[in-house]
């Protein structure tokens, strides 16, 4: 029995398009007249209600919100455009500014947001157990109408690559394609280094299970190809690079190596930001010189972060003023020691490239 009383989440479609200049993706929410992995089947005209009360254009002050992973707490933009058609229901979304708006705008170019859901609530009389045992579950629930309470970017689909054991023969080779493509564009987007810590964070952990996908998947017998006559040896796409992917993580992991003194700059930064009242330096700036005195791995984009910071406040810096907060942000940051340390790894990685 469907509980009309909780708040639900469902459903992972696909992006239509994605306008890089006016900041803007248009996406398919859900998909109308197709069995889920809960057994539900939405009908069009399942929206319609909640389009009118809390759409875009609609005089509600709680219109339905665009958000990442269901967390109303991370509201990344808004909805301009929310509307059935044939398909689906169709929505366009305008990414904000704040911090959670722009890391989900880095991930959607660079290919890390594919799937969307919603965040919904059912209505008792709206819906209804149809008998059908062709199905599993010998029928299905059919959803005229629910409450649309928000539209989420996510990184994992409701059920992305479930039961993958089970894939077998074709289906198989398709499914590892389709996890290697996935890989690949996270870890592009790793090697750009872009966002916050937190959007990083997020993608190694995609890299990481979408590479249990891959070991599982491999565990298993392959297809016997010679039985195939369709499938030609000089036609089989080119596997997945994982030199690459080993070398890329490896880089990533190196960045906890900042030398002894930047550590020792850092924890001065702390000890004289406590003198002051803690009043010197931003959040942000607080945050790192623990990082740094703490050792902690830092990532790539936090690196470049922290060489263009240390390159402008230099200037501010002065040794014989330890009560200054240009000086004690300076050493936050680990100061001259940091500044050369992020100089030389990036200049290292950038030759790398060549």
């Amino acid at each position: 029995m469907k509980s009309t009383k909780l708040y639900n989440t469902k459903g992972a479609y696909e992006i239509k398009d994605l306008d890089s200049e006016n900041r803007q993706v248009a996406v398919y929410l859900s998909k109308f007249d197709t069995i889920d992995s809960d057994g539900d089947l939405i009908r069009p005209g399942a929206f319609t209600k909640s389009i009118q009360e809390r759409g875009p254009m609609s005089s509600s002050n709680r219109k339905i919100a665009f958000l990442r992973h269901h967390e109303w707490t991370k509201q990344i933009g808004i909805f301009t455009e929310i509307a059935e058609d044939s398909h689906g229901l169709f929505a366009v979304g305008k990414l904000g500014r704040s911090t959670d708006g722009e890391d989900a705008y880095r991930d959607y170019a660079d290919g890390i947001i594919k799937e969307h859901s919603i965040g919904f609530q059912y209505i008792a009389d709206k819906m209804g157990f149809v008998a059908d045992e062709t199905i599993k579950g010998d029928g299905y629930n059919e959803i005229r109408e629910l409450i649309l309470w928000e539209g989420s970017a996510v990184t994992f689909g409701s059920n992305p690559f479930t039961n993958v054991v089970e894939v077998k023969g074709q289906d198989r080779t398709d499914a590892i394609h389709e996890i290697e493509k996935e890989l690949g564009a996270c870890i592009r987007a790793l090697s750009n280094g872009k966002g916050t810590d937190d959007r990083l964070h997020n993608i190694e952990m995609k890299v990481k299970y979408l590479s249990a996908q891959l070991v599982l998947l491999a565990s298993k017998d392959p297809a016997p190809v010679s039985q195939s006559p369709a499938v030609k040896s000089a036609e089989a796409p080119k596997s997945f690079d994982w030199p690459f992917v080993v070398k890329s993580m490896e880089q990533k992991a190196t960045f906890s190596d900042h030398p002894e003194q930047a550590k020792k700059n850092a924890k001065r930064g702390i000890e004289l930001n406590a003198e002051q009242n803690n009043r010197c330096a931003t959040a942000v700036g607080k945050k790192r010189g623990t990082q740094i005195a703490n050792g902690e791995p830092l990532s790539l984009d936090v690196l470049k972060r922290s060489y263009s910071f240390l390159s402008r406040a230099e200037t501010y810096y002065d040794p014989q003023d330890p009560t200054a907060c240009g000086t004690i942000s300076y050493l936050l940051w680990g100061g001259k020691a940091m500044l050369n340390y992020c100089r030389t790894t990036l200049e290292r990685l950038e030759a790398e490239k060549k």
